[in-house]
């Protein structure tokens, strides 16, 4: 009986999770390792940072990993995409600058292309895998720079395949991300460094770009599925960005609600609200609509983890497209054509007024949207130097500026030759109009003491 006993032992302590022998599960981990660890980049960009109301220059790190033999590298949008100047690492430890090419943050994806005129090392390549073949329980390596920690490999298997995150979880930078995508969650410790970093297999096939991090749990990261990193770093080596296209709805799913509005299971797409001045409320769309198809085809999101798709069937068209839309509402259904938009930039440039305390942003049509503006007038306060003029007159973060001394600020541009002007002139007090909340306000800088503000 010892002697079964003590054979189970032996076969149960040279085996893994999912009963491969020990040596086998080694041999491919150091081979996906060695495949792709030398095409792994550690990335130090020097960035910018207005939120604290004057701009900052501090170096951050992250990393990358190069896909295409003329070192062109992807990374997340987030570690590079607002870049003054990218160092990367390569494998063999020589340092290189890289050149920005293009992002998207909407996906947190971003593309560099290292300056190799110098260089006479051997650029590696890693090889991008099929994110839709992946599967939960899968073995997985991540691979980066964790907490600067260069060239770590950690272990472990994929926990889901289609994570999914509302869009309203912003990058550190401010734009909106995961519309457009779902997410890949392993149980590999991912932490903030690994930021850009590939997801591998173990055949070392790239399945994804790490990506997010918690403090709030272990065992949770999450990366970006490979194929939708093609897809995007494709468009942005052909035209140095995504283009998509916008009609202004917003989905919700329809599980919860499916018996109340009366429709069949897996059919049709739940309009939760649309965004005013939008493609959709000029075509007489309404919240409560329910999209059953787009062009003669039947769409469906059911549970939230179609919302993406949906949203991707309008975003690939080319804008200014005309779409077929048919629509439930109530217990009649009907026919709306919409005419897709651009979607343009989700943040506008940045500009940092120094002496009076304070950095706005210019305002584009989806910051106006997601700001819940009344339009796009003005620039946008995104922040307050502590104990500057601003501070002190009572300014805040999230205001918009409309004039300075009764000059009307319609964006960016104006404001500059405005505080241009009035730096050389070097006025004592500055009376600003601000709209907060609705809301305006008068308030006025004092550029040698600071201090009093009214209301309108």
């Amino acid at each position: 009986m010892r002697y079964w006993i003590t054979i189970l032992l032996l076969l149960i302590a040279t085996t893994t999770t999912v009963g491969a022998p020990v040596s086998s599960y080694q041999e491919h981990v150091y081979l996906a390792r060695d495949r792709v660890l030398p095409a792994l980049v550690h990335i130090q960009p020097v960035v910018e940072d207005y939120q604290t109301g004057e701009l900052k220059k501090q170096a951050v790190v992250g990393s990358g990993v190069i896909f295409h033999p003329d070192g062109y590298i992807v990374t997340n949008y987030h570690v590079a995409g607002k870049a003054l100047r990218i160092i990367c690492t390569l494998n063999d430890r020589e340092e290189l600058l890289a050149d920005y090419v293009g992002g998207d943050p909407s996906t947190d994806i971003a593309v560099l292309k290292l300056r190799l005129q110098d260089y006479t090392g051997e650029i590696a390549v890693a090889k991008l895998g099929d994110s839709d073949s992946i599967q939960v329980g899968q073995q997985v390596l991540a691979m980066g720079s964790p907490l600067s920690l260069a060239r770590s490999v950690s272990a472990g298997v994929i926990s889901t395949k289609d994570r999914y995150f509302s869009s309203d979880y912003r990058l550190p930078s401010g734009e909106k991300t995961g519309r457009y995508n779902l997410w890949i969650q392993t149980d590999a410790a991912i932490n903030f460094g690994n930021s850009g970093g590939p997801l591998v297999d173990l055949s070392g096939r790239v399945i994804g770009i790490n990506s997010r991090a918690t403090f709030m749990a272990n065992n949770l990261g999450f990366a970006i599925p490979i194929n939708v990193v093609k897809e995007v770093t494709r468009a942005i080596l052909e035209g140095g960005e995504v283009p998509r296209s916008w009609i202004g709805v917003h989905a919700q799913a329809m599980q919860e609600l499916e018996n109340y509005f009366g429709t069949d299971r897996n059919t049709g797409v739940l309009i939760a609200s649309i965004d005013p001045g939008s493609p959709a409320e000029e075509a007489f769309l309404k919240a409560g609509d329910i999209v059953l198809q787009i062009n003669d085809q039947s769409v469906s999101a059911r549970f939230v983890e179609e919302l993406p798709a949906f949203y991707n069937w309008i975003a690939r068209v080319t804008p200014g497209s005309k779409l077929k839309l048919t629509i439930l509402r109530g217990e009649e259904t009907y026919s709306f054509e919409v005419t897709t938009r651009p979607l343009g930039q989700l943040q506008g440039e940045d500009y940092e007024c120094s002496d009076w305390g304070f950095t706005v942003r210019n305002i584009t049509h989806q910051m106006q949207l997601s700001n819940q503006l009344r339009d796009s007038v003005g620039v946008l306060v995104t922040g307050v130097r502590r104990i500057g003029p601003a501070d002190l007159g009572g300014l805040n973060r999230g205001d918009v500026l409309k004039s300075v001394i009764r000059v009307p600020i319609t964006g960016l541009p104006d404001l500059i030759e405005q505080y241009n002007r009035l730096t050389d002139e070097n006025p004592n007090k500055l009376l600003l109009t601000v709209n907060r909340n609705g809301a305006i306000r008068l308030i006025v800088l004092d550029l040698e003491k600071g201090v009093s503000q009214g209301d309108k």
